[in-house]
């Protein structure tokens, strides 16, 4: 009997996590949906990260710029990253890149979309000089 016992509370046990999985994944679904409403979730989605954003500012500060401009123009990144992101900035729609009859390309310049980022940009600029003597030693 006590085996029977045990066996009921661990299936009681059981249940219990199966139906906090459960609402953990309803409260996950419905985060997800409030996450993609949030503009600013959705901005930090498309142009996030370290390269994206070092991409962004070589366009901007320099103008359009080929493939191997960019690699230089961006210090560290390597190649693939710099074709991965590359790829990921113009799928979201703020860099685009002509091509001339197949066989040469284009440089790759910012959209309207891209050049918007501006005065976000200048914010950064701002704020990053506020930081510049606190992270001096």
């Amino acid at each position: 009997m006590v085996l029977r016992r045990q066996r009921s509370a661990d299936s009681g046990q059981r249940s219990g996590q199966r139906d906090r999985s459960v609402s953990l994944r309803r409260l996950t679904t419905a985060s997800k949906a409030a996450v993609t409403a949030c503009p600013v979730e959705l901005a930090i989605n498309i142009i996030g990260g370290k390269w994206k954003m070092l991409v962004l500012r070589s366009l901007l500060l320099d103008g359009p710029q080929r493939y191997n401009q960019l690699l230089k123009s961006v210090k560290g990144i390597s190649p693939k990253e710099l074709t991965r992101n590359l790829a990921d900035l113009k799928t979201s729609g703020l860099i685009a890149q002509g091509v001339t009859n197949g066989v040469r390309t284009l440089p790759y310049s910012l959209t309207k979309l891209g050049e918007g980022l501006m005065p976000a940009f200048k914010n950064l600029l701002v704020w990053g000089r506020g930081l510049a003597p606190r992270t001096q030693v």
